[in-house]
């Protein structure tokens, strides 16, 4: 859309910035997690297996977002809270 007859659509956005000293927290929630925890035969009500599987991503990405100082999982999501000095995708609230 850069430079183009289309640029002042631009100018309609909504300013959505996460202001300090507001915290960061993004959730993941699974998609159809009952069906893929069906055809993967996870044990109700917790597997062990599955349960490792989303302590080791969750793992993975605080590694890979230095900001993360915390992360915690809840049935089939997990949530991860930023410092608060984070400029994680410029603290915007939406993706």
């Amino acid at each position: 859309m850069a430079n183009s007859k289309y640029e002042y659509v631009k100018s309609y956005g909504v300013e959505d910035e996460i202001f300090l000293p507001n915290l960061i927290v993004v959730r993941i929630d699974g998609c159809d997690f009952q069906r893929f925890a069906e055809m993967h035969e996870f044990e109700k009500p917790n597997d062990e297996v599955a349960l490792n599987l989303m302590n080791s991503s969750a793992v993975s990405v605080s590694e890979e977002f230095p900001d993360i100082v915390f992360s915690y999982g809840f049935s089939d999501e997990y949530s991860f809270v930023f410092k608060k000095t984070s400029k994680f995708h410029q603290r915007r609230a939406r993706f």
